[in-house]
């Protein structure tokens, strides 16, 4: 398969981000599979984890590392209401209502997307906890959470229309900045987005130069070299909270 990414979708990354945007997009594609996933690396395992075609795959590059965090993290939505953006195979909603949410909104604008992370909380016996919609960002969402997390797209650029993996890896900058708008009305008091960044993704989906923009007090809490995978080089986990 060959991929549909041009000049124009790479225009604004640098010559070492449309490498790694590129060898990424042909390792992304893949037939339906299932992973056996440790999610706590010490015998937590999400057996025959779900990732269907034509959805990006987590565990080849940070989503592992995000789903660790919120493991680590689960004080932060122990017993309250979490959403996800760009749900993907919904490995973050599934993380998160497996250990302690209350409840987990799951979303993602691709029909692909939403259905596997409704076939994987179905599996893991979580969708009572979990309800998956269809929509762009916030669209479809009617309640507040007091966690919100995006596994966001780490490079800046225009994906194809009709590409979903490459809207994983891709994103246009004014679609974080609009994240970062809307996200507030979607937020309860004293709530927390949790938000990755990559050290190769450049400073137009840094969360900790762009949210600053947008009234967020930022904490980066969590740092970790990857070496291994597709996806080598600083990972890091940020914190972001309105400012009082």
């Amino acid at each position: 398969m060959q991929t549909t990414l041009n000049k124009e979708g790479l225009k604004l990354m640098n010559n070492k981000q449309r490498e790694i945007v590129l060898t990424q997009w042909q390792k992304h594609q893949h037939e339906n599979l299932e992973v056996d996933y440790d999610v706590s690396g010490e015998g937590d395992v999400l057996k025959g984890f779900m990732i269907k075609k034509n959805v990006w795959n987590p565990f080849l590059a940070s989503g592992r590392y995000h789903a660790h965090y919120l493991f680590y993290h689960n004080n932060l939505f122990f017993g309250k209401t979490a959403i996800e953006i760009g749900s993907g195979t919904g490995l973050m909603g599934v993380v998160m209502a497996k250990h302690g949410a209350k409840k987990v909104i799951m979303s993602d604008i691709s029909l692909a997307s939403v259905e596997n992370s409704k076939d994987n909380a179905k599996k893991f016996g979580l969708d009572k906890i979990c309800s998956v919609i269809q929509g762009d960002l916030f669209e479809n969402i009617k309640e507040k959470a007091d966690v919100i997390t995006w596994m966001i797209p780490f490079f800046a650029g225009n994906p194809p229309s009709g590409d979903t993996i490459s809207a994983s890896m891709i994103m246009p900058p004014e679609l974080f900045e609009r994240f970062l708008k809307k996200a507030p009305e979607y937020l309860n008091k004293d709530g927390v987005i949790i938000i990755p960044s990559f050290s190769l993704g450049g400073d137009l989906t840094d969360p900790s130069l762009v949210a600053k923009n947008f009234n967020y007090d930022i904490k980066t809490t969590w740092l970790h070299k990857s070496i291994n995978g597709i996806q080598q080089g600083m990972i890091y986990m940020h914190e972001l909270r309105l400012k009082k």
